[in-house]
């Protein structure tokens, strides 16, 4: 069974690693491939880096300025008149900003309904008949109310765009639309205005990797009100996509829009450029890398997306009350330097953005986060190495838990595996919360735990099998305490079940079995000799000893094996004067049933020998101990009838016993058993004479002087 063990650790070997290479190459396959649960999951992840970092502090070069709750309650709703707006953007360009950033589209004249209006009261005008005087003077006060609303909204839009020419440093919001499905070239639905081609990248730069890129291209473009854009230093797209689950984690920095080369900035890559004071041609889109300000490089993906460096929940970048500005409750200092933001900020009024710190948050936040990891150089990186790297993690992970797990026991491949897993997932919240670098654990980690899972299983199928076997194999032997603790330590029964060591041998045999055969029926016999066999078995498993085997009458049973007994000397012995008690109790009840009685004899012998799984692998297999010690154990149990004793030992299990030596010559104590020296007898097949000793106890009543246990209770097992 050794061997046999050993092969089946070899095919756990063998197949442990052959399952890790199997799921290496799938995690592989899905690395590669990238389906959308594995980049959800990959999303999950950073949105836990994020939240396990915490929130980050903002710099103090962008105030926003937000139309907030408090502002709607004091102004009135949004939108409000433009020569309010106009208003507000004269007292922030006062405070001196280096650049003011509008998120707002301003696509349509504020006097567009009004003049709508007054035309259609135009054409009823024209229905009334002209004896209606009444009717007709009603409509045209009417119309030359309308007429003069729409005179006053024209002079809100110059008063705006008066305000704007005068601040000189404004970027406005253009609005360009993607279609969806991207990686087709989509055709423009209208012409690119030659306006908003003054605002396009002056260099663009090709991948040197020849990298195949993917960026957004848009097909149409809604651009504010000619006299708007005349008047500003520049405008920024502000076209946004959330990933699937709907959190944005991505702002795409360039789209491309027209000809191959034609890609327009973000409205935070803009305020970014001119609060730093840089002239357009000092901004490149190199692509494949990032777009370079300056010579710094902003790192962005193959679709020119950067990873946001989100810094927090709502709040956390600094804003200020549109009305509290309006109303000049501020210092005028407030907005010295400073790259300033403003938009819509009450809820309702504004677009709401999901992020890993909140799932309610405006779009001039969002863009107040790009416009801060720019201005500051704090992005979240995934190096050119980031790809290839994780593809050789996932090789050396999978494979080297594939070559040491299925060694280990369970408490040490958990170990191995947990400590694995564990300073993977530090390297990784380590690289990302201090050195601003992503690198994707999920795919090597869950590479980890799904070889650590599957060499598991695969170990517990194994030992359940092993388990089975042992159960099988031992039932017959030995009783339920061994057999369970051979199933529950399987190396252990497999490693002393061939191998030589020292035993304690018992041969127990009735005395005139032959001639009660003779003279009884089969029926008889098998009946009365099957009781005795079963209740001397009964005897042998209360003192855990080993079953070996019935020939006829005779009972062979064995202590030391398959379970390590130091005491089985003892055992035995105590086992022996249990079965005379046991007979004696037989021979009771079968005198009332008028059947024969009978004696036994009891041979012990101690030595060493060879026990093994022998017979036909698959056929029938025994468990059994050769060797001379087991011979002599036999012959010493004949020499019962000789000497017309009950129990005899040998010298070698009196000398394991170590008992205490009494004054009388050839005389020994061991606890209520006299050992009483009787010959030196020579059994057939050996040259050297062995002494045996007699075994009887120092009561009257012999076969009760042995503390027997409980009817529940086995005796407690002694390993090495």
């Amino acid at each position: 069974m050794a061997w046999h063990w050993v092969g089946k650790q070899q095919l756990i070997h063998r197949l442990g690693f052959g399952l890790s290479a199997l799921i290496t190459g799938l995690m592989l396959a899905l690395v590669w491939i990238g389906p959308e649960p594995l980049a959800r999951l990959d999303n999950a992840v950073l949105d836990w880096l994020f939240w396990a970092r915490g929130p980050r502090a903002a710099g103090s070069d962008v105030v926003l300025v937000g139309v907030d709750e408090r502002s709607l309650k004091e102004v009135g709703r949004w939108p409000w008149p433009r020569n309010i707006q106009a208003q507000l953007l004269d007292t922030i360009a006062a405070g001196q900003p280096t650049v003011i950033g509008i998120d707002i589209l301003y696509s349509e004249p504020e006097e567009a309904d009004a003049a709508a209006q007054a035309a259609w009261l135009a054409s009823l005008s024209e229905a009334v008949p002209e004896s209606d005087t009444a009717g007709r003077q009603a409509l045209q006060r009417l119309r030359d109310r309308l007429v003069s609303a729409t005179g006053q909204g024209s002079f809100r839009d110059r008063r705006f765009a008066e305000s704007l020419a005068q601040a000189g440093n404004v970027v406005l919001a253009v609005s360009l639309s993607v279609p969806v499905g991207q990686g087709v070239q989509p055709i423009p639905s209208a012409p690119i205005p030659d306006e908003l081609r003054d605002f396009k990248f002056i260099l663009v730069r090709r991948s040197a990797s020849g990298e195949a890129l993917s960026p957004y291209r848009a097909s149409d473009a809604l651009l504010p009100l000619p006299q708007f854009l005349s008047e500003v230093a520049s405008v920024g797209q502000v076209y946004s996509v959330p990933d699937a689950d709907g959190v944005s984690r991505f702002v795409p920095l360039a789209l491309q829009y027209g000809e191959a080369d034609e890609y327009y900035p973000s409205l935070a890559l803009e305020l970014a450029r001119l609060h730093l004071g840089l002239s357009r041609d000092r901004m490149a889109l190199a692509l494949g890398q990032g777009v370079a300000l300056d010579g710094r490089i902003i790192p962005t993906d193959q679709k020119l997306r950067l990873l946001l460096n989100h810094l927090g929940p709502e709040g956390t970048v600094t804003m200020v009350s549109a009305t509290d500005v309006l109303h000049h409750r501020l210092p005028p200092e407030l907005f010295r330097g400073k790259a300033v933001l403003f938009g819509t900020a009450a809820l309702g009024a504004y677009d709401q953005k999901a992020t890993p710190f909140s799932a309610n948050v405006s779009g001039i936040e969002l863009n107040a986060t790009v416009l801060d990891n720019i201005l500051r150089g704090q992005f979240i990186g995934r190096s050119l190495w980031a790809g290839p790297a994780e593809l050789v993690l996932v090789t050396l992970f999978g494979l080297g838990a594939g070559a040491v797990l299925p060694r280990l026991r369970a408490a040490g491949a958990a170990a191995v595996a947990g400590g694995a897993l564990a300073a993977w997932v530090t390297v990784g919240y380590r690289s990302f919360a201090f050195g601003g670098q992503w690198i994707n654990a999920l795919a090597p980690a869950a590479t980890i735990l799904l070889c650590y899972v599957a060499i598991t299983v695969l170990r517990f199928l194994t030992e359940e099998r092993e388990k089975e076997e042992i159960r099988k194999i031992f039932t017959p032997y030995v009783g339920p305490q061994i057999v369970n603790d051979l199933m529950n330590n399987p190396a252990k029964a497999s490693q002393r079940t061939r191998e030589r060591r020292e035993l304690t041998m018992l041969f127990c045999d009735l005395v005139g079995f032959t001639r009660f055969c003779e003279q009884h029926g089969i029926d008889h016999v098998v009946q009365q000799v099957n009781e005795y066999l079963e209740a001397m078995t009964e005897v042998v498993f209360r003192w855990n000893g080993t079953l070996i085997d019935f020939k006829g009458d005779e009972v062979y049973a064995l202590w030391g094996a398959p379970m390590d007994q130091p005491d089985h000397a003892e055992l035995a012995l105590k086992c022996a004067f249990h079965m005379r008690k046991r007979l004696a109790e037989l021979n009771e009840q079968w005198k009332e049933q008028g059947k024969p009685v009978f004696e036994h004899g009891i041979g012990l012998n101690t030595g060493t020998v060879l026990v093994a799984n022998m017979g036909a692998t698959g056929k029938r297999m025994k468990f059994a101990a050769v060797g001379d010690a087991v011979n002599l154990a036999s012959r010493v149990e004949g020499f019962t009838r000789k000497f017309g004793v009950p129990i005899l030992l040998t010298e070698y299990t009196v000398a394991h016993l170590q008992p205490i030596i009494d004054g009388s010559s050839g005389t020994r104590r061991f606890g209520h058993v006299l050992l009483r020296q009787l010959a030196r007898v020579k059994a057939k097949g050996k040259e050297e004479p062995v002494i045996v000793y007699e075994a009887r106890s120092l009561a009257h009543d012999e076969p009760s002087r042995i503390d027997i246990p409980d009817q529940l209770e086995l005796i407690a097992m002694t390993e090495k």
